[in-house]
């Protein structure tokens, strides 16, 4: 049993300690408002109310290993939140440290084993962000970078619905939350690991003909696609198999579809 913490007890951390939970981990959450932290705590959760970047004292004390969950767009100077983190979890013997990134650090037609071309604001902060934890001096530290997120809240149905865009005939690069919380335990677990790993489905339908379909399961208007058509370049998430012997429990974002359409005659069959 180890003593994980968790910062960032959102759509992807609160499951993650599920799971830690359930196989027997002690898990120590941080959120940023008293409120949830009052309702895990009424579920049960061991939380601390933490605002990375703010210079409070350290939340996570007696942790070996710790997950860095939280999106830019929820801390309010999101690499002075991650400078504090790295600078603190060194200083109170964090050994290993996984930071969730994303895909995006890549420049559009860039795969695994190129090294990261941010472009944009939100990419350039994420690679960032790598940098200081990878130079933190933690023993272990480790990035993982999903490509888009889908899952419980987030039926891809409703990324493009009633929209006009483009790239009909780009690749559809998604992970399904359960990947990623399978990914993360694993990446917790292995002896030895890599600075950082990918995580894509292998399954790459087409964006036209994907979110056309996921709409329509909603009962949503389908997207419009408009030139230019866009290119086929998938991000295939593989070190991770190859290294660790990770295999994705949802390997195609479209036959998760057809599975949850079932899903749902099922349970309509079941109720008549």
């Amino acid at each position: 049993m180890q003593q994980v913490g968790i910062i960032g007890a959102g759509w992807l951390g609160l499951p993650l300690a599920q799971a830690l939970r359930a196989r027997g981990d002690h898990v120590v959450l941080t959120c940023t408002t008293q409120d949830k932290c009052n309702q895990l705590r009424a579920a049960h959760w061991q939380v601390q109310c933490y605002r990375a970047g703010e210079g409070q004292d350290w939340p996570l004390t007696g942790c070996s290993s710790l997950v860095v969950a939280i999106a830019p767009s929820k801390a309010g100077d999101y690499l002075a939140a991650i400078r504090e983190i790295a600078h603190q979890a060194k200083h109170h013997g964090v050994g290993r440290l996984l930071l969730v990134s994303a895909t995006s650090v890549y420049a559009p037609g860039q795969s695994e084993a190129d090294t990261p071309r941010a472009t944009g604001e939100r990419a350039e902060r994420l690679l960032a962000a790598e940098q200081m934890v990878w130079q933190s001096g933690i023993a272990s530290v480790s990035v993982l970078r999903p490509a888009g997120l889908y899952g419980p809240g987030r039926h891809p149905g409703r990324f493009l619905a009633g929209k006009q865009t483009s790239g009909e005939l780009s690749a559809v690069n998604l992970v399904h939350l359960d990947d990623v919380v399978a990914a993360c335990l694993l990446l917790l677990d292995a002896p030895t690991l890599a600075p950082a790993y990918m995580l894509s489905a292998p399954g790459h339908p087409h964006r036209g003909e994907f979110y056309r379909r996921a709409s329509e399961m909603l009962g949503l208007d389908a997207p419009c696609f408009i030139p230019p058509q866009g290119s086929f370049h998938p991000l295939t998430g593989e070190r991770i198999c190859r290294e660790l012997g990770f295999i994705y429990r949802w390997p195609d974002p479209m036959a998760w579809l057809e599975h949850e359409r079932d899903e749902v005659c099922q349970g309509r069959d079941r109720a008549l």
